[in-house]
């Protein structure tokens, strides 16, 4: 079995840890900046450090990891501190998922189990599809993105990068949402949405411009 560590020791790791071990991996250790974690478990496995261990993990020879963190930002940033380091990212599938043999995932993308992933559909890296989400034909969904648990994108929709879709939220086909955006739960998007807003409800609307 291939071995790799998680980063991040929240809920999201927990999800992420089951579909790591599902696909076959051995989870030797967490790593979170939390000093109270230190020792501590998290579905079975230990919190071995904060991240001023990474450089030791990588000469020992532990050089593939997965960023279990559900804040797009936060995950993104790291990511791109550790690709610096030189790691690189193992891809969490849920054996109980189905992915179209056409779909490209990136690094680092987590699909959760339920999730459905059509045809000509393209995942960026660090993106997570989580629980029973959809993403239809010809999507493309960009880097650090999260397809919260429930959603649906219809064909050709784009999602840009590090932009939330919430829980349960519809996608209608060809609609483009940019990047950094936050969509809230339950909305139904029906009209193209810039970068950096938040909307939300049925229709989504604007609420609020972010920074």
């Amino acid at each position: 079995m291939k071995e790799v560590f998680v980063v991040g020791a929240g809920g999201h790791a927990k999800v992420s840890i089951d579909i790591l071990q599902s696909s076959g991996y051995t989870v030797v250790g967490i790593v979170d900046d939390n000093p109270s974690m230190l020792g501590k478990t998290v579905s079975g496995v230990q919190v071995i450090g904060q991240s001023s261990i990474l450089e030791e993990l990588y000469r020992s020879g532990l050089k593939e990891a997965f960023i279990a963190i559900g804040n797009n930002q936060i995950r993104m940033k790291i990511a791109e501190k550790m690709e610096r380091m030189g790691f690189s990212f193992v891809k969490a599938i849920h054996p109980r998922s189905i992915v179209a043999s056409s779909v490209q995932v990136g690094d680092g993308s987590l699909v959760a189990a339920g999730a459905v992933l059509n045809p000509d559909s393209c995942i960026g890296k660090q993106v997570i599809v989580n629980t029973g989400a959809t993403v239809d034909h010809d999507c493309m969904v960009e880097e650090g993105a999260h397809i919260a648990p429930g959603s649906h994108l219809a064909g050709q929709v784009f999602i840009g990068k590090r932009t939330h879709i919430g829980i349960g939220t519809s996608v209608i086909q060809g609609i483009h949402i940019g990047e950094d955006s936050i969509v809230g739960a339950g909305s139904v998007v029906v009209r193209s949405l810039p970068a950096k807003v938040k909307a939300y409800g049925v229709p989504a609307r604007i609420v609020e411009t972010l920074i």
